[in-house]
Formats: structure tokens, sequence, C-alpha cells
């Protein structure tokens, strides 16, 4: 090839990438000499990386004097007012945290990003732009941030047992824990929590039973039918006094009536106690009979634990580990108690034999570590369920959250990734807040959808992507209708802030029967996808209007479906395309463009262009 024929050549190739639909050798053959190429993308993306951050948030420059402060700073201190400087200070946390915030959003920082990043894209451009943002820890994290570890000592134990000289605690000992914390530290905030360690036995100490050292156990009572004083534990039965404490004794398939307890002066303790059906109670007493029916008469109250709630919580608030017991306790409303959390699944306080395990008294790599914990202790775990996990980390004692994504075990780090829509108007770049995902599919590629293939019944493939048509989908070949199972899935589209979210779309259904083709052309949602379209547990979204009847090719909208009940959540978008359902005389193709997630008022608007763009009159 001669130079100037290869000049030309890459001349010529470099102009054909840089127009859109346009010839720039007619245009200069026409002496339109204002003409310039322009780059118009209506399916654009962009990852941001941490360099890119950081040059959002890089270190102040302002220093009061002739130093110029960047624009991302000049926007910051425009944002401020004379007696609120937070916007700057919100600025200020991108560069350390590497991330946005919610006060320190892109919609502020990131037009002026783009329009540095990429000044040569014109006005019409559409970015859907993925970001690192920071929403911190759960609340219920915050104050595991100031928790205190104290152990109980020699001293301790004898002030609660009230000096008997027991050296550790037992269940009846229990209950006065949350007196003796109160006593103990007076100087404490709302909320505050302790984790309290303290060596552990089931059976109550000589020192203050020393006759009954021994819990005999109702089956073996019954059978030894010894007359002489016993100390019994078991659940409180069938009970037939209120007042004086009547009452079965139950304890596996064996059970005794016991008539009357009081405490040692002889005062009834029932309603005292609140002793209740289902209770474990400890009582010391003689063994009698009446009427040749075994009998406890006159029993004395030594212990009792509550029955569980109907719906017992999940979350265990202690660990026994080597007689050595770990209980949580919160401050609250000026009284220390076990630490409670419904929305826990898993409370758990990482064992001393892990620690031993890393031979190390703290955990650095928690995510790694516990993630292995859950994974071994956990096998069977939901998707949703919330672990939240004390232990020792570098700075102390803290708490972390896993949830169970229905593949494995996520450790809530506070940072996600979530995506913004930015659209180039003339002269500047715009936020689009309000659209949560959007690409157009025709002439830009099927963007960050992924197609997954369940059955093929020979074919190539399903799901595939037409320049001129978008996402297409067909089990017709060489005049063969297949039984075939295809999915077209979304990447992750985050409704954080959503509140009238709708799904929209055009599509074309050509051939196929109306009846069929509502079985086989399906829309899924799902706020917990697993990476599977098999395991991952899909919600039907039903057409809004009836789909095209498959007789010709023309592209309608699909109507308007509802998302309102994901607000707050991620989801997944899913079009599954399955014609194993019953006989297939006729295979549809389903054809699919032009595709919004947004809120109502954007998709009435988009809904308004996109019928008129294609001469559809309602």
């Amino acid at each position: 090839m001669k130079t100037s024929e290869y000049i030309f050549s890459s001349v010529a190739l470099l102009a054909l990438t840089l127009v859109s639909c346009e010839n720039f050798f007619d245009e200069k053959q026409l002496d339109n000499v204002d003409y310039r190429p322009t780059d118009v993308r209506t399916s654009m993306t962009y990852t941001m990386t941490a360099d890119d951050v950081a040059s959002v948030g890089k270190q102040c420059t302002y220093k009061g004097n002739d130093t110029v402060p960047s624009v991302y700073e000049q926007k910051a201190l425009s944002l401020c007012t004379e007696t609120d400087s937070a916007a700057y200070i919100e600025w200020k946390k991108i560069a350390s945290l590497k991330a946005f915030t919610e006060d320190a959003s892109p919609d502020i920082y990131l037009p002026m990003f783009m329009a540095t990043k990429f000044p040569y894209l014109d006005a019409g451009t559409i970015c859907n732009v993925t970001y690192p943002l920071y929403e911190g820890k759960s609340t219920r994290q915050e104050p595991f941030n100031y928790a205190s570890a104290y152990t109980l000592t020699e001293d301790d134990y004898r002030a609660i047992w009230g000096g008997r000289g027991a050296s550790y605690m037992t269940k009846s000992s229990e209950e006065k824990i949350p007196d003796f914390l109160k006593k103990t530290f007076t100087m404490v905030s709302e909320g505050k929590i302790m984790v309290l360690d303290y060596q552990y036995q089931e059976q109550e100490p000589d020192t203050i039973y020393p006759a009954l050292s021994y819990i005999c156990t109702v089956g073996e009572l019954l059978e030894a039918r010894e007359k002489e004083e016993h100390q019994l534990s078991g659940l409180v039965g069938s009970v037939e006094s209120t007042t004086y404490g009547r009452f079965y004794l139950v304890d596996g398939s064996d059970s005794i009536y016991v008539y009357g307890v009081t405490d040692e002066a002889g005062n009834r303790v029932w309603k005292d106690k609140g002793i209740k059906k289902g209770d474990q109670i400890t009582i010391k007493g003689n063994y009698t009979e009446f009427d040749g029916e075994p009998q406890f008469a006159n029993a004395v109250y030594i212990s009792h634990t509550s029955a569980p709630s109907p719906a017992p919580r999940r979350a265990q608030t202690y660990k026994i580990e080597n007689g050595v017991k770990k209980a949580v306790y919160q401050f609250k409303n000026g009284e220390w108690g076990l630490y409670e959390n419904e929305q826990l699944y898993v409370f758990e306080i990482i064992p001393q034999s892990v620690y031993d395990a890393l031979g190390n008294t703290n955990i650095n790599n928690a995510d790694k570590t516990i993630g292995d914990y859950l994974r071994r202790n956990y096998p069977y775990a939901q998707e949703k369920q919330i672990y939240m996990m004390v232990y020792m980390g570098a700075s102390g004692l803290t708490a972390d959250e896993w949830t169970f994504d229905g593949t494995d075990f996520v450790m809530n780090t506070g940072f996600v990734y979530d995506v913004m829509s930015f659209v180039h108007n003339p002269g500047a770049w715009v936020a689009n807040i309000s659209t949560y995902y959007t690409t157009p599919f025709v002439g830009d590629g099927p963007a960050d959808f992924t197609m997954h293939t369940v059955a093929l019944d020979g074919l190539n493939y399903i799901w595939r992507y037409q320049a001129s048509y978008g996402m297409t989908a067909s089990a017709y070949v060489s005049g063969t209708n297949h039984p075939v199972e295809g999915w077209l899935v979304s990447p992750k589209i985050r409704l954080k802030k959503s509140e009238k979210p709708e799904l929209t779309f055009y599509h074309a259904v050509r051939f196929g029967n109306p009846i069929d083709n509502l079985e086989w052309l399906k829309v899924r949602v799902t706020d917990n996808y697993t990476g599977d379209v098999i395991t991952t547990k899909w919600e039907h979204l039903e057409f809004p209007d009836s789909i095209p009847d498959g007789s010709n090719w023309v592209f309608r909208n699909a109507g308007r479906f509802d998302l309102s009940k994901y607000n707050g959540e991620t989801i997944v978008i899913g079009f599954e395309y399955n014609t194993t359902i019953g006989e297939v005389p006729s295979a549809p193709t389903w054809e699919i463009q032009d595709l919004l997630v947004a809120e109502e008022d954007e998709v009435t608007a988009f809904i308004k262009a996109g019928n008129e763009k294609r001469n559809i009159v309602d």
C-alpha cells in the first residue's frame, strides 16, 4: 500500500469512528464549513475508580489566601452558609472514605467530573455512572462501638451471692446481675453495652443448700419413692391453684403433683415470683403419697426461669464455653438487662476457640475469619437473615453484621455501589435522580444485561442482541419450534430513595398466540438474586396491558409495572422466555427495546416521547 493511500484510509477510519449516523465527507463536499461530527451516546456506562473519587474529594486547597480552590471545593463552599459549614465538611469526607455519602452525593459533584472526563461527548448523551456510596453501618451496630468488657471477680461473686462464698454464677444468681451492674457502674449512658464474663454452673452451690447438692429428676424420685427431702427441678405443668402454687411438675414423660410452694419462712411465693405455666422451676421438699398417688408436699421455692415466648427470638445473648459464660447486657431506660433486638436472626459472641485457632487475642480480618465461622456453623442459613457477631477487634470490643444473600454471608461494611443516570444537556451535565436505570438497547448493545440459558433443545442461543431491534428471543429455527428456556437479566438496580418507581419498556411479539404467549413470555423481579435464575425466588409481574397478539412486528409499550413494594431495596429484573410449558405449535419471537426504571412522572414523559417517536396514538 502506498503512503498516501494509508493516510487516507486512516483518516477515513477515524472519521467513521467519530460520527454518529452522519457522512463527514458528504457534508464537506456540500461546503458546510461549520459542520462538526457529533458524539451522542444514549446508553453509556461508566464505573468510577478510586482515583476518580479521590479527584472529586481531593485534599482541601482553600486556605483563605491566593490559593485557588478546585471546582469541587468551590461547589462545596457555595453550599455553605455563614452559620452552617456542613456541606464543606461532608465534601472533605469523600477523600477519606473514597466514596460519596448521602450528604455529599454524586448529583452535586459528578456533573463537573463528567464535563472534565468526557469533554468530547455532545448534548443528548445519557450515562449511567456506577460509584461507591458510604451508607454507614446499621444503627444496631452503633452501641457496640463504645462497648465494654468486664470479668466478675471473687469480690463480685460474694457481693452477688450475699457473702455466701460461691465463686461462680447459676440461674438463680443471674437474676441479681442487673442490680449488681446498676450499683457497680453508676456513670453509664443510655444504650451502653457491656459483655460480662463469669464462671457458670447449672448446679446450685453446696454453700447455700449443703444438704441438697444434687438436683433430682421427677423420674428418679418416682422410682426411688424415698420419703425424705429432695431438690427437684422440672417444668410447671397443669396449674390447679395460682394462689397456693398447686401444679404438676413435669420432666419429660414423668410428672408429680406439687401441693403448695412457699419461701423459707412459709410465705406463699407463687404470685410474688411471677411463676407461670411452662417455667422451669427448682424446689425442695419431701416425697409423700395421697391415696396412693405421689405428691411433693409443702415445697420450698429455690429458683425458676421464665418460659420462652410463643415466638422466641433466635438471637442468643450469651455464649458458654469451658464453664465460662459471656453475656451481653445493655443499659436502657435506667435499668440493665440482657441485650435484645428482634431484627436479628442470630446474635452471637465469638467463642474463645476462634482466637485460640488464630493464635491471637483479637480478630484483625473479620470479613474472612468470621465469614468462615458462619459458613461452618450455619450451613442452613436462609436469605435475608441478619447475623450480628460480637468480637474483640484490633481497636477493642466491637460488633459487625453479616447477611446471607442466598449464596454466601456478606459483611455489612457500610459501603455499597450505586448507579445514577446523568444527561448531557446543552452546556452542562445534569443528574437524573428520579431515573434508576435506562437503556435503549437499539444501537447500543445489551448494556449490562446478561443472558442465561436453562434449556436449549439443540439451539445455539435463545436471547441475542440485534442492533436494529434490541434484545430478541426466539425458539423457532429452520421450520421447527423448540421447547427452550432462556433469561435476560438486568444488573442490580437500587431503589434506595424511590417513592413510586415503575418499570416500562417497548416490545414486539410476532407469532405464537395471545394465550400461550402470556405463559411463555414473562417479566420477573427479585430483591434476592442469587446469580442463578433457577434458585432465585422471582415475583411474576403481570402485564398491565394486553401484550401484542403476535400478528405483526409493531413495537408497543408494555405498560407500567409498579415496583413501589421494593422501595429501599436493590432489585434485579428478569425477562423469561420459556416454551417448555405445554405444546409449542408456534414459538413467538420477542423483541425488547427502550427500557426504563424511574419515578412515575419520568415514566409518563418517557412513554409519551416513545409513542410520538413511533407514531402511536393512544
